[in-house]
């Protein structure tokens, strides 16, 4: 095995081949693992000042490990550091390492470990955003570089998720279901109802669709160029291979809930959604996903993911969450021993703030 570090944009585009079969022999590759994801990215929303710290491994001609990293500067309360972290960020993905299925996770992660830390005055710490629990190489970290750095790790946030091959009808919040099922017929009654689940996006439908995400969120992401043109350079490339689709209600010829998709390795990803307040006594945004809940289970699809956040309506459907990890790495050199305080204070801060709080209350 030989590992080595890419770091600019014309020695990454002779990776385009190798990434893409990498993916192809992963163990549960997410969408946000692709090469085109990773492309649209960098042309639309990575920021300039990070610099390329991208790990490779290879056995020969062969690219059996990835982990697409980059180094910025992060200011923090008291001082700035260099910090080595994901490249792609803020498009809801999940942190990865790229492991080859067919090699050994364990030395893969060490390889990657021995390398970074040949490399370590390059930064400051380590950052690791969004590492989710089922991923094998998330308890093999503690083991790779504990060897030589603190391993700092909580919990940022959750995902429920639904495992198609385990699923059971049973499992469902019947009464709720039927509750919703109870709005849709008043909704027709009432108004001129048109569902469409699992249709090609066109110009029509995005405008509409981003116009509905505009008024339903005050800081939306569409009012972001830069993400605004990731999305209109990424739908395009996954709708040439149908794996991006919208779903919608239309009530009285206006969109009242919409929902954007992608599917990946027979995942599907419930990706961005949006609803109009205006109906929201019939529950259009409930409407729609039950609908889709409907449909989806019944397509071949393995998983369906609810992206992140512990909203109640997704536990009409789900019983199960994945937990999403920050873990931070920080060297034992001398010179970090701030680093370490700041970040054990800053990884506990909620424990922290608990126990003052118990304190002042039985004080």
């Amino acid at each position: 095995m030989k590992a080595s570090v890419i770091r600019n944009m014309e020695e990454l585009h002779q990776w385009e081949r190798p990434w893409k079969e990498l993916i192809q022999h992963m163990e549960n590759a997410e969408v946000y693992d692709t090469w085109d994801w990773l492309e649209s990215y960098l042309n639309h929303m990575f920021n300039k000042d990070h610099q390329l710290f991208i790990v490779v491994v290879t056995n020969q001609d062969q690219c059996i490990a990835i982990v697409p990293l980059c180094i910025a500067k992060q200011k923090m309360k008291w001082f700035t550091v260099k910090s080595l972290q994901f490249i792609v960020s803020g498009t809801g993905e999940s942190g990865s390492f790229f492991l080859h299925k067919e090699y050994n996770y364990s030395r893969l992660v060490q390889e990657i470990s021995d390398l970074l830390r040949l490399h370590q005055k390059e930064w400051d710490w380590i950052n690791l955003y969004n590492i989710h629990s089922l991923h094998p190489a998330t308890g093999l970290i503690q083991q790779a570089f504990g060897e030589w750095s603190e391993v700092y790790a909580r919990p940022r946030s959750y995902s429920p998720y639904i495992n198609l091959e385990l699923y059971n009808q049973h499992k469902l919040a019947g009464s709720r279901i039927k509750a919703i099922e109870r709005k849709e017929r008043k909704l027709r009654r009432e108004h001129e109802a048109e569902l469409k689940i699992h249709v090609q996006c066109d110009d029509r439908i995005w405008n509409r669709f981003t116009e509905l995400h505009k008024l339903r969120w005050e800081h939306s992401l569409f009012g972001d160029q830069g993400t605004e043109s990731f999305y209109k350079d990424i739908i395009p490339k996954f709708h040439r291979v149908d794996q991006t689709h919208f779903s919608y209600l239309e009530i009285d010829g206006s969109m009242a809930s919409a929902c954007m998709t992608f599917i990946c390795n027979d995942k599907l990803y419930l990706y961005l959604a949006a609803f109009s307040k205006q109906y929201a006594e019939y529950g259009a945004g409930l409407i729609l996903v039950n609908r889709m809940m409907e449909y989806y289970t019944q397509q071949g699809i393995k998983e369906i993911d609810f992206m992140s956040g512990t909203q109640d309506y997704k536990f009409i459907w789900s019983d199960t969450v994945r937990l999403h990890y920050h873990i931070r790495l920080v060297s034992r050199d001398r010179g970090n021993k701030l680093r370490r305080a700041y970040t054990l204070l800053q990884m506990n801060k909620d424990n922290i703030k608990s126990l003052f709080s118990k304190k002042s209350s039985t004080g």
